[in-house]
Order: C-alpha cells, then structure tokens, then sequence
C-alpha cells in the first residue's frame, strides 16, 4: 500500500541550515552527543557524519564541479523513505515494524527486542540500533503531530520552502511541475521517490541527479530479504526452515522428536509460536539431534539420553 501522504523535498531550495535536523532533535526529545569526542570535527558542513539512534534526519553536503569555475554544493536528505515495498516490514518477526494507516512506516519501541533485522534489511541503511536502550529507531512522520492536525516537526521550521507536506499525488505533481522549470538550468534533475521501492512516502527533487545527491541509484531489498519474502514458511521456521530442511532431515532433524502441531507460524504477528504460544525470542537454541527416549544398544545395555555406549 502506497502511502496516502507525502513529505516533498526540494534540494534545489534547500539552504542547508539545518532547522529541520533541529526540529527533530527538539520534537522527539532525541539526546545529543554526551561530550565532543561522540562528534568530532569532520572538515566539513556535514554535522553529524551518519544517522544514529538519536539522530533519525540529517542533511548531507556534496561538493559539485558545475563547470571548471563554479563549484556549488548539493544538499540530500537522510531520513527514512516510508517505501510502499518496506523491507524493514517484511523481516520484522514482533510487529514492532509496521505500516500505519495512512501508509508510512512507523517502528513502535515497545515491541522491538532489538534483532535487528530491519538495520540489516533497509537498503538506504535509515533503520539504526541504540545502545542506549537496545532497540531499533528512525523518523516516525511524527504520528502524533499528525493526529493533532499539525504537520511534521521538519517542514514545520523550514524556514525557505524547501519542505512541503501533503497529499503524495498532490506532491509527485508538485514535484514534477517543479522539474520541469528547473529542466533548461538543471539538465539532470530528478524526482526521486515515485517509483523507486514501488513508491515512497518522501519525494526528493534533485537537480543534479540521485546519485549527486547520496541517493541511492536503484534500491533494492537485500538478496536474504527476497529470499524469506519468495518462500513460503516451512513447519514454523521460515526461511531457516526453508533453506535447511533438506540438512536438517540428513543430520537426523526428523527423529528429534518435533511435530508441525507443535510449532506453528503466526501469519499475523509474523512471529513463530510454541504450542499456540509466541516463541521467546531470547530463548537458547535447541539443538537438533538423539531422541529424548532411552535407547537400548545391539548387547540390550540402557543408554541414557545424550550418551553413546561402546559396542566393545
């Protein structure tokens, strides 16, 4: 599902003041860094270097040769993309990744046990773990601004309309409108975000291209993610299950002693249960080997779970 709303940037507005970095720092009460070694002098403009738990936007800055006597700066936007086709979504196994109802993507922390899956899924890297807390965070589209009528905290304190918030049909048509007035000065201009991962809740225009400004040319999920989405879930284990059935069977998996009654896969939740049960996710691994039940050896000697007798 595409989301039904969009935020538009225009990097060729964009000043680089950096307010709407500020704004969410202020509106989601993210800490900053507690001493200078956590953000050292990086030579540039840029400030911080990389997203982190506590930093969910940010705006990057590249150096543009326009000619050989005019060098400018393209300004990005690093924030999560909200995409209609989520990876972070697909992989998340507690829910606490999902899609709201206006289409964007939120990432509840109360339900995050910090797999990190999502870190690993995203292929423009926005999902980022906190040590602080051991989950995972990003831009949340400031939900609850939105369900009190006002607009995202980062348009709300861009000071030269560089940010715009709406619609996502009224801001793709914004958006194209815009490109072509900027077409006889920017051959290269782009409107990024309309297509790319089936359509995106964030539409950039950059005018020297996706690429000039650090976006990514050509997203896509990563090949394990594809994977686990293609395959269809095996006795409650999903891909692993999917992948290792036919190893599992030859190490002796189907005298472990486990039945698909037992262990079932929770469509819904996207998480596998024990007995109807959500499954802990911090539980120790069961390895799969010897039946639980004695055995008796060729001479009639009891052997006891997990021990092997001589034949001598």
């Amino acid at each position: 599902m595409a989301s039904s709303i969009a935020i538009l940037f225009d990097a060729s507005k964009c000043t680089g003041c950096k307010g709407c970095q500020v704004a969410c720092k202020s509106w989601n009460q993210l800490p900053a860094p507690l001493d200078f070694g956590d953000a050292p002098f990086s030579g540039t403009y840029e400030s911080p270097m990389e997203n982190t738990g506590d930093t969910w936007l940010r705006i990057t800055f590249d150096e543009i040769e326009v000619d050989e006597n005019r060098v400018t700066l393209s300004f990005g936007r690093d924030a999560c993309k909200h995409c209609s086709d989520a990876p972070c979504v697909s992989v998340c196994s507690s829910g606490a990744c999902h899609r709201a109802h206006n289409g964007t993507i939120v990432l509840d922390e109360s339900k995050c046990f910090g797999c990190q899956y999502c870190v690993a899924a995203c292929p423009f890297k926005v999902p980022k773990f906190s040590d602080r807390d051991n989950k995972a965070k990003k831009c949340s589209f400031c939900q609850d601004r939105l369900q009190n009528g006002l607009t995202p905290a980062c348009r709300k304190s861009c000071p030269v309309g560089a940010l715009d918030f709406g619609a996502r049909k009224d801001m793709m048509a914004k958006a194209q409108r815009r490109a072509l007035e900027l077409m006889p000065d920017f051959p290269n201009v782009e409107v990024y975000g309309v297509t790319q991962m089936d359509g995106m809740g964030v539409i950039s225009i950059l005018p020297f291209g996706a690429a000039e400004h650090r976006e990514t040319v050509n997203p896509q999920a990563p090949l394990m993610t594809r994977i686990e989405n293609a395959l269809p879930a095996i006795a409650g284990v999903g891909v692993l299950g999917a992948l290792g059935v036919t190893a599992a069977a030859f190490i002796g998996g189907r005298g472990s002693g486990y039945t698909e009654e037992q262990y079932t896969y929770d469509k819904v939740r996207r998480v596998t249960c024990d007995g109807g049960k959500p499954m802990d996710p911090d539980a120790p691994i069961v390895k799969v080997g010897l039946k639980t039940e004695n055995k008796v050896n060729a001479k009639g000697a009891e052997a006891k779970e997990g021990e092997v007798k001589s034949n001598d």
